[in-house]
């Protein structure tokens, strides 16, 4: 027996893998749980075991709820990893720390990147810090990728801003792609109180880029839909239809509507927003985990307009970097998200990019790879007016169809 357990009064802890023993830093008054978590260890991948104080095998319990003070029965709590891997291998406990490089400065940001090593088994751990030069150059080179390999050279773009930090670092990734002849048509939309309190910072973003802003109300967004130019708000006819969801879901369909629209005024086949990797791993977990085909990215054609994501590979935290002043006064302006699904998958999102720090981008490319091999195809939706990529089921079709001040046997005025 351990004398160590027996003078602490609680049991020693252990992580037990067919490559050895760790032993973990553990408190009497911690849960099991607590421990696990703490050392980022998955209390799924592991089963739990209690060598008794008075000797004997180790016996199968359940003590994931108990604090160790509460198992002063046991010597020692040992936890069998399920699986034949290290579960330490990709651990962030030890990193190099490499520092930002060019003029004197704040820090914007950091974010942490691991090297692999596939014949050596091993994974290196940097946390790499950033100045605002080092996150826009960052940001630059991935716009300019995605742009180059989906747009031909002088085409017309309609971009989506809102006035925070993504749509400032995409207007600039796009204003340094000078070669490439593009002419940039920024749009953004009025009609529920986050969007409008944008409006002031979009302007003043596209006059320091020299770009005449579309500033769509909320009148020209109700028609996108087909409602009526009436004095009730478009959040409170969502509210009304969908208590508790979030008009997060409708909004960026009305943003894809108003961006089409202004796309077929200028004569431009492009239209782009500022969606992120996180954004777009969001998605795709969605559709994945609901039985659908990954969405297409970073180019997805609906109907006449083909829809490009520059920013799909970009992390928020580097994008954040950018402009640090925008993308506070995005933050403190944002509502609140009650939808269940919304907050699951983003947070299954940055937990996979917090644990495995380079695999979500990793991820997102082979996601693109699959939806490239079976396009989604989106069709015209008569009674909706937009375009769909799968019937609209209808209880949720007659919802959606009150939200706009109609029925199922209205047809699109």
């Amino acid at each position: 027996m351990p004398r160590d357990a027996d003078a602490r009064g609680y049991p020693i802890v252990s992580v037990v893998t067919a490559h050895g023993r760790q032993p973990l830093d553990a408190r009497g008054d911690e849960r099991l749980i607590d421990v696990l978590n703490r050392h980022g260890v998955p209390w799924s991948g592991v089963s739990v075991y209690r060598v008794p104080k008075a000797g004997g095998e180790p016996q199968l319990c359940s003590a994931l709820d108990a604090t160790l003070a509460e198992l002063d029965d046991a010597a020692e709590i040992l936890l069998y990893f399920n699986r034949n891997v290290n579960p330490f291998l990709f651990s962030l406990a030890q990193w190099k720390t490499v520092e930002r490089s060019g003029p004197d400065g704040p820090d914007a940001t950091e974010y942490f990147y691991q090297q692999l090593d596939n014949a050596r088994g091993s994974a290196a751990v940097y946390l790499k810090k950033l100045s605002p030069e080092e996150c826009r150059a960052a940001i630059a080179a991935r716009v300019a990728e995605t742009v180059r390999e989906a747009l031909p050279p002088g085409s017309h773009l309609v971009v989506g801003v809102s006035g925070g930090g993504d749509s400032n670092s995409l207007l600039y990734g796009l204003s340094q792609l000078r070669d490439h002849g593009l002419t940039i048509h920024p749009v953004i939309i009025k009609g529920i109180p986050d969007w409008d309190t944008g409006v002031p910072r979009a302007q003043e973003l596209c006059a320091s880029y020299g770009l005449p802003l579309r500033v769509m109300d909320e009148g020209e967004v109700k028609a996108l839909l087909g409602i009526p130019r009436d004095a009730t708000p478009l959040i409170d006819r969502f509210e009304r239809e969908f208590p508790g969801d979030d008009f997060e879901f409708v909004g960026t369909l009305l943003i894809r509507l108003a961006l089409a629209q202004h796309a077929r005024e200028v004569g431009a086949p492009f239209i782009c927003t500022g969606l992120n990797l996180e954004d777009v791993l969001c998605e795709n977990l969605f559709r994945l985990s609901t039985g659908l085909p990954p969405a297409p990215v970073p180019v997805r054609a609906i109907g006449d307009v083909t829809l490009v994501l520059p920013l799909w590979l970009c992390p928020k935290r580097i994008i954040d970097g950018c402009f640090p002043k925008y993308s506070l006064a995005n933050y403190q302006g944002r509502y609140p998200c009650f939808s269940l699904g919304r907050n699951l998958y983003y947070s299954l999102v940055y937990a996979m990019q917090s644990q495995f720090p380079g695999f979500p981008e990793q991820l997102a490319r082979g996601l693109s790879t699959l939806a490239a091999q079976a396009p989604v195809a989106y069709t015209f939706d008569e009674q909706l007016g937009f375009h769909v990529e799968r019937f609209v089921p209808l209880p949720l079709r007659a919802r959606f169809l009150r939200m706009l001040g109609r029925d199922l046997t209205s047809a699109r005025p």
